[in-house]
């Protein structure tokens, strides 16, 4: 998916856990968007991994595009990280939208044909039946209809 599409559905993301009253939504999310672009760091070349180019091209050089940061384990680890640098009240708020925008992130890559390493290091991918090629017209009119659906569902409550 384009970084675009990514962070729609990492706002998308941001707005369900503050409709569950998780955190505000100014809070949510920003920082659900945040976590929608960080697992393709292991990417040089993406939004994210261009700013912080020498630890992407690290991650990369290990892991791979669609690796580790591809998986539930970076997912755990995340939160671990999250929970143990800062104190639990200060992660409640920020815990959720992060790694719902994180997840979002593995959502949409595993609507695409190369899906996503859930279960890293185990290569299988995972990937839905109906698949949008990155940067495609389907991957458009389903960024387009991620919106439409949550501001019908989600924007009376705002």
């Amino acid at each position: 998916m384009m970084v675009a599409s990514h962070l729609v559905f990492g706002a998308v993301a941001g707005a369900v856990v503050a409709h569950f009253h998780v955190s505000p939504l100014w809070l949510s999310v920003p920082l659900a968007m945040a976590g929608a672009l960080l697992p393709d760091i292991d990417h040089p070349k993406s939004a994210l991994g261009s700013r912080v180019r020498p630890l992407s091209t690290l991650i990369a050089k290990v892991f791979g595009h669609r690796g580790l940061t591809h998986s539930l384990l970076a997912v755990l680890g995340l939160a671990w990280l999250l929970l143990h640098l800062s104190g639990h009240r200060v992660a409640s708020n920020m815990l959720a939208p992060l790694l719902a925008g994180y997840l979002s992130h593995l959502l949409a890559d595993a609507l695409t044909p190369m899906g996503v390493p859930l279960f890293w290091p185990i290569r299988f991918a995972v990937r839905f039946p109906l698949t949008v090629r990155t940067g495609s017209v389907a991957e458009k009119l389903l960024t387009l209809a991620v919106v439409v659906g949550s501001c019908w569902w989600l924007g009376p409550r705002y």
